[in-house]
């Protein structure tokens, strides 16, 4: 009965929402470049690069219009990103001895001779909330320019690493494909700015392609994942790292 209620609830909400002037249901994607950067107290890492990926994201949006010209953006969707990192044989790992010692062992002692890729992707359930603020129409045209605040806030819900050889131990970096969700964040923010312009097709819908910068606020690795090797145990790869995932994405919504 209680479930019964809070469907009905839900329906009149949503029901109340399409009748008020100026709320919009849109469908967005979202393929973007990824900028993957890497640094310790702000500080470029030694024998450690970081790059981004291509991703894609999409789905659900409500537009509430304050007036023609200020809207409130609300959004639903699913994004895929990440990033790559090249270690090279002088990285470092804090960890200890089995002895319990404090220790440190780099790549090279553990046999590897030259840089390697490590690709990690993610997929996240992400919310978008934005502001957008558009002009009026320019000259006799049906197009608006317009600028777009605001954040997104992402959930993993899946992730992966790729990488052509072991690193110091399977249970750090694998070799080939590899689903783990213990290197990574659970979830992710990103702070939204972004231009671009409406074109309104009477009696069809709007048009909307904003070009949006997303900088990422968060640390993407679990700075606590830690793992054993021969002769070492509570390896922390991230412990002193902070990886931000940001972006730039090409957003097309169309709203009805």
């Amino acid at each position: 009965m209680r479930n019964v209620k809070v469907t009905l609830t839900m329906a009149a909400l949503i029901t109340g929402l399409y009748a008020q002037e100026g709320v919009k249901f849109g469908l967005r994607v979202a393929p973007g470049v990824g900028f993957f950067s890497v640094d310790s107290s702000g500080r470029t890492v030694r024998n450690l690069a970081g790059s981004g990926v291509f991703g894609f994201g999409g789905g659900l949006m409500l537009s509430f219009g304050f007036s023609d010209n200020v809207a409130f953006l609300l959004g639903a969707g699913v994004g895929t990103g990440g990033g790559k990192m090249d270690f090279k044989p002088d990285y470092g790992i804090k960890g200890v001895t089995n002895a319990g010692a404090d220790t440190a062992i780099s790549l090279r002692d553990a046999g590897v001779t030259a840089a390697s890729t490590v690709t990690y992707r993610v997929t996240t359930l992400n919310v978008p909330v934005w502001i957008k603020m558009r002009t009026n129409p320019l000259g006799s045209t049906p197009i608006r320019a317009k600028g777009v605040l605001g954040g997104q806030v992402d959930v993993r819900v899946g992730s992966s690493t790729n990488s052509s050889r072991i690193l110091v131990s399977p249970l750090f970096i694998d070799q080939d494909r590899a689903r783990t969700g213990e290197h990574f964040s659970a979830f992710l923010a990103q702070a939204s700015g972004g231009a671009g312009v409406d074109v309104e097709i009477e009696g069809v819908g709007t048009i909307d392609f904003t070009v949006m910068y997303n900088h990422g606020l968060i640390n993407f690795f679990n700075k606590d994942f830690k793992f054993d090797a021969q002769g070492a145990k509570d390896l922390k790869p991230y412990k002193d790292l902070k990886g931000r995932l940001s972006n730039l994405q090409f957003n097309l919504i169309f709203w009805f």
